[in-house]
């Protein structure tokens, strides 16, 4: 339906859900009071969880969000939001216990998981609410949308057929006009007869000095009008409307994520990679003591890998192969096993017998901590490849991969890691990952890395 209106309505909606998560926060302690026997005097003050309130309310709609329970349709069924709800709810415990764990404050977790399940419910009942609202809205005819397609009949058709369920609910058509047989002078005439609350233009194959007169009617009367224009239309390349040097502009965006999601995502990612690097610091010097002891050179390999965007970074690794590594890489290119401009190989010679076994349990990666500290990579996203194998794309498309910041891990390492020798199959799963990006896909990702990172599975 029309963006601003949309929303201005998600952000009403997304405030009266934080302060149902924070009710919710309240109703898990004094529950948990009631199942402990009303045993108060024995439990933590309430003000403690007062304290814990400002986080659940704003990480519940922050997570409900990035599952998409906002962009639903209005008059969705009831179920359609159901798996979302779940997974934010589910997110927002995880989150909660992530960041008190980091913060080390003591909470009953029986308290934080009844906050994510109350909260649920809460929500629930408030979008049940919400719908029965709608209908009643759609009933009466003073709150209907009174719609004026403006434009020749067939685009005006075209416009109405690519109508979405909800929106024919709660649009009420009561005319065509069409600027190039019909004179101006009546355009207003229409307005005042059917109490036109809105107008919809489309500009295929009308001229600029004919829509001109009826944004003007429309400007005069203080009737609200959309202008479907002719632009570049892709399933990628999202347009929005946005504003530059004061003025509106088109803005295409290779991922239509909003911005907060993407946010959430680096300060989450951050969070976790600083207690990541904490708990494996003892690890980080057995690796690099093994290192050390079994061959000569640095502990830890420097590569110029291309960042966001194509722009190059020092990516960190445990150092795996031999010290005259570089200077051997024209003696094992003819044994790429990799399909495309990446170089990737089974058995090469140059691994040290200690970076075999870091490689096949990608151990030698961990130092990457440390570029997703620096915000050069992120936790998930697509792989980093080196400068140079980015310079022999030949396919320009390739280069979408580097549109987000580059990760840890991937769908590449979850599916098969070193297992697929065909560049464009691993390119089709990065641009896979970019399209339908979320946090619930970047946790399923971490959770199938695990085995893989476990038992080894296509490590070199």
């Amino acid at each position: 339906m029309l963006t601003q209106q949309r929303r201005a309505r998600i952000r009403l909606l997304q405030a009266i859900d934080g302060g149902l998560f924070g009710a919710a926060l309240g109703i898990a302690y004094w529950l948990r009071a009631y199942l402990s026997g009303g045993r108060l005097a024995e439990l933590e003050p309430f003000s403690l969880y007062l304290e814990l309130a400002p986080l659940a309310v704003l990480l519940g709609p922050l997570l409900l969000a990035s599952q998409g329970f906002y962009e639903r349709p209005r008059l969705a069924p009831r179920l359609s939001g159901a798996g979302a709800l779940l997974r934010g709810c589910i997110l927002t415990v995880f989150a909660l216990v992530i960041i008190l764990f980091l913060l080390r404050l003591q909470y009953a977790r029986s308290v934080i998981i009844m906050t994510g399940a109350l909260g649920g419910a809460l929500v629930s009942i408030r979008a049940e609410l919400v719908r029965r609202l709608d209908r009643v809205r759609q009933a009466h005819d003073q709150f209907g949308r009174r719609v004026l397609w403006v434009g020749l009949s067939e685009a005006a058709a075209r416009l109405q057929s690519g109508l979405a369920a909800d929106e024919r609910e709660l649009l009420r058509t009561v005319g065509t006009f069409d600027p190039r047989a019909e004179p101006i002078g009546s355009f207003a005439g229409i307005l005042h007869r059917h109490s036109v609350n809105l107008v919809v233009v489309s500009q295929a194959g009308i001229g600029r000095d004919q829509i001109g007169p009826v944004l003007a009617a429309c400007e005069r009367e203080g009737v609200e009008t959309l202008v479907r224009a002719d632009l570049f239309h892709s399933p990628v390349f999202r347009p929005e409307i946005d504003r530059f040097a004061g003025e509106p502009v088109i803005s295409y965006r290779p991922q239509a994520v909003p911005a907060g999601h993407l946010l959430a995502k680096r300060v989450l990612y951050w969070l976790a990679a600083a207690i990541l690097a904490l708990l494996l610091l003892p690890l980080f010097g057995l690796i690099a003591a093994a290192v050390k002891l079994t061959s000569r050179g640095p502990v830890i390999f420097r590569q110029r890998r291309c960042g966001l965007n194509g722009r190059p970074f020092d990516m960190l690794k445990f150092r795996s192969m031999s010290e005259d590594a570089p200077s051997r890489q024209a003696e094992v290119a003819a044994r790429n096993e990799m399909r495309g401009p990446v170089f990737k190989m089974r058995d090469d010679p140059r691994i040290t017998s200690v970076g075999r076994l870091l490689r096949r349990h990608a151990l030698d990666e961990l130092p990457q901590l440390w570029n997703v500290l620096r915000g050069e990579m992120s936790l998930v996203g697509p792989r980093p490849l080196p400068v140079e194998e980015v310079h022999r794309f030949d396919n320009d498309a390739y280069r979408r991969r580097l549109s987000v910041l580059p990760g840890m891990t991937c769908l590449w390492q979850a599916r098969g890691r070193n297992d697929i020798s065909d560049f464009e199959d691993w390119v089709r799963l990065d641009l896979e990952y970019i399209d339908q990006w979320s946090l619930w896909l970047d946790g399923r990702i971490l959770l199938a890395t695990i085995p893989v990172v476990l038992f080894g599975r296509g490590g070199r």
